[in-house]
């Protein structure tokens, strides 16, 4: 329950956020991604996300996230979660065209198959990328921790890889 509260709380400071000074848009953005998984749970696992939200003047966007991780290589079998994320950027626009950024999203996956089913856990994953026009890349680290009766509480943590557009 804490969590949900700390995930409303950043949703409220984000759209406070956007009152400040700066042109506020729309953003949103599609995500394809591998995940190398590391550490004891290591799981191997393709992503595809969306972001929806605003964007405030040059330097920050917002928005709120979901997508389908696809573990293929969990405990012998193939698993999928389903992560509801906040998401929040920082952008270092260099010219017209081309911003690095740094990221952070924070919230729950919700397991939806087999041995996951309707187990939940923190996600937390900060990356680093840049923007090319509408395209993107990135880099970063996945820690998504699941409550599971029979597997425990491990950590699926991952490197990721992903490429994407915004628009």
């Amino acid at each position: 329950m804490k969590r949900i509260y700390l995930l409303l709380g950043l949703l409220t400071l984000a759209v406070g956020m956007a009152n400040a000074k700066g042109k506020v848009s729309y953003q949103g953005e599609v995500d394809l991604g591998y995940s190398f998984g590391v550490g004891k749970s290591a799981a191997e696992r393709i992503n595809i996300h969306t972001i929806q939200g605003i964007k405030v003047g040059k330097y920050f966007s917002t928005g709120i996230g979901t997508g389908f991780d696809f573990y293929y290589d969990f405990d012998d079998s193939s698993e999928a979660m389903v992560p509801v994320y906040l998401n929040l950027k920082g952008y270092y626009p260099v010219s017209e065209k081309v911003s690095p950024f740094i990221s952070c999203d924070v919230g729950m996956g919700v397991g939806v198959t087999g041995d996951l089913d309707n187990d939940t856990g923190l996600t937390i994953a900060p990356a680093v990328g840049i923007v090319w026009g509408v395209f993107k890349a990135q880099v970063g680290y996945n820690m998504q921790k699941v409550n599971n009766i029979d597997l425990g509480k491990p950590s699926m943590s991952s490197v990721q890889v992903k490429i994407g557009i915004m628009f």
